[in-house]
C-alpha cells in the first residue's frame, strides 16, 4: 500500500491475499487465486496502490509492465471488457466490507447499540443541526443503579446479560428516529431528535418505569433499576459539551436522591 504501480500480476500458482489496514489488524479485502490479477488499479489511475498484497502459499506471478498493459486494453476490447467486469465486482465487493468494517467499528458488540465514537460524532450533529436551523432534540442519560453489585455477586456473565438484555430494552422501548447508545460500562444515552424538554422527561419516566417493573433473563431472582437525566438543546444549552455536562449532573442527582428515578435539570438561567 503506498507504493507506485507499474506493473500487472497476474496469478500463474498460488494465491493471495489482499490486505487495508484497519485499527487494530489488517482487513482480509480479497483472496486471489490462479489465472486472477491485482495492480490494475494503480496502472488505470495513475495514484499509489491502494491495498496491500500478500502471498498465502508458493506463488508464481506474470508480469504486465504499465505499457503492454495499456497496449492489450487498447488492442483486444474483450480483455478491456474482462478487466472492467472483474474491477467493478472488485470494487462493489470492497465497498460492502468497508461499510461493514465501519458499521461494527460504530457499534457496541454487546448490545448492538451505538458506541461512545459514535454517539459523540452524532451529539456534534444533532448539536450543529439545532444551531444550524433551529431543530430542538434532547439528550438523556441512564446509569444502572448497583450494577457493581451484580457483577459481583453473580459473575460478569450475569451482568453482560443484563447490558444485553437493557439495550435490546432502550431499542423496543424509543422511538424509531432515537439512537439508543452505550457510552461506558453500564452507562446509556438516547440521543432524541425533534424532542423538548418535556418529551425528554416523558422519555425518561418511561424508561425507568420498565427497566424497574421488567424482569431480567436470569433463571434467578434479580430485581435492576436505572436512574435518568436529560438536558434539551437549545432550551438549555446548543454546545455538545455542555449538554452533556448538565444532563450527566442531573443524573448525578437522580442517583444521590434515591436512585431508580429521573430528575429535572435546573432551569435555564436568562
Amino acid at each position: 500500500m503506498g507504493d507506485p504501480g507499474h506493473s500487472l500480476f497476474l496469478i500463474a500458482k498460488g494465491s493471495v491475499r489482499v490486505l487495508y489496514p484497519a485499527r487494530s489488524a489488517d482487513f482480509e479485502l480479497a483472496r486471489l487465486q490462479g489465472g486472477e490479477f491485482f495492480g490494475e488499479m494503480a496502472l488505470l489511475n495513475e495514484m499509489p496502490r491502494s491495498a496491500t498484497v500478500e502471498s498465502v502459499d508458493e506463488v508464481e506471478l506474470l508480469v504486465l509492465e504499465k505499457d503492454d498493459f495499456h497496449r492489450i486494453l487498447m488492442e483486444s476490447p474483450p480483455v478491456a471488457l474482462k478487466c472492467l467486469e472483474m474491477l467493478s465486482l472488485r470494487i462493489r465487493n470492497a465497498d460492502e466490507q468497508m461499510s461493514s468494517l465501519s458499521e461494527k467499528a460504530m457499534r457496541d458488540s454487546l448490545t448492538g447499540l451505538l458506541n461512545r465514537r459514535a454517539f459523540q460524532e452524532r451529539l456534534r450533529e444533532e448539536s450543529d443541526r439545532s444551531i444550524r436551523y433551529g431543530d430542538s432534540f434532547a439528550l438523556i442519560l441512564l446509569d444502572l443503579d448497583r450494577f457493581k453489585s451484580i457483577n459481583d455477586t453473580f459473575g460478569h456473565d450475569t451482568g453482560d446479560t443484563v447490558l444485553a438484555w437493557i439495550g435490546r430494552l432502550l431499542k423496543e422501548h424509543t422511538r424509531a428516529a432515537d439512537a439508543p447508545c452505550r457510552v461506558g460500562g453500564e452507562e446509556f444515552a438516547i440521543l432524541a431528535p425533534a424532542a423538548d424538554a418535556d418529551v425528554a422527561a416523558a422519555l425518561c419516566q418511561r424508561l425507568v418505569e420498565t427497566v424497574a417493573e421488567a424482569k431480567p433473563p436470569v433463571d434467578f431472582e434479580l430485581k435492576v433499576t436505572m436512574s435518568a437525566g436529560y438536558a434539551a438543546c437549545p432550551v438549555h444549552t446548543s454546545s455538545p459539551d455542555k449538554l452533556f455536562n448538565i444532563a450527566d449532573q442531573t443524573l448525578l442527582k437522580a442517583k444521590e436522591e434515591g436512585k431508580n428515578q429521573f430528575c429535572h435539570p435546573a432551569a435555564p438561567s436568562a
